[in-house]
């Protein structure tokens, strides 16, 4: 398995990510249509804090799927990982955004109740306020972990591709000793 580390996406940031997710959960809210005040209000906010969900956690998962694992990984392109950005950082980091896929899947399932079970407005506002909270904290508490990916994917991406397969020969050497010659001949 050849890995192609040019073609990784972009690493969103924390703030970019939620960004991303509350914007986009702003706008279907306002997709949503019912004459009962309180059942267009409860409608809204479930939409919202589950849509911000849905977001982070598939954003997070992509990411998780698009990195390459290790344990199908050739040795070669381990010991490259290891020696530019260090393979347990780099497990550490993926697991850190699979953890927090599932952590805001379960706050938005445990306030997306929370709302359906109010009859009150203005309470339905506050568990998606508490619900936003408690995710922008998972997010920063991520934070470092997307800033080390972002970086892993930069120093990553310099990497030659190289493939473990065929036989491959480095000719080194000081200056003006012949290694072109060495090649051509």
């Amino acid at each position: 398995m050849k890995v192609a580390w040019k073609s990784l996406s972009t690493v969103l940031l924390e703030d970019e990510l939620l960004d991303k997710a509350f914007s986009r959960a702003r706008k279907a809210a306002d997709r949503v249509n019912d004459s009962d005040r309180v059942f267009r209000v409860r409608k809204q906010m479930t939409r919202m804090v589950q849509t911000a969900a849905d977001i982070i956690s598939t954003e997070c998962l992509e990411l998780v799927k698009a990195w390459p694992s290790l344990d199908r990984s050739p040795m070669f392109d381990i010991a490259m990982i290891d020696a530019c950005v260090g393979c347990d950082d780099y497990r550490q980091n993926l697991a850190a955004l699979q953890w927090a896929a599932g952590q805001v899947q379960r706050i938005a399932g445990q306030n997306a109740k929370k709302i359906i079970r109010t009859g009150r407005t203005e309470l339905m506002h506050d568990a998606r306020r508490e619900a936003y909270g408690r995710i922008s904290s998972i997010m920063r508490q991520i934070g470092p972990a997307l800033a080390w990916l972002s970086a892993a994917r930069e120093t990553l991406k310099r990497l030659p591709k190289v493939d473990p397969v065929s036989p491959c020969v480095v000719v080194c050497g000081a200056p003006n000793v012949g290694k072109s010659a060495f090649i051509s001949a």
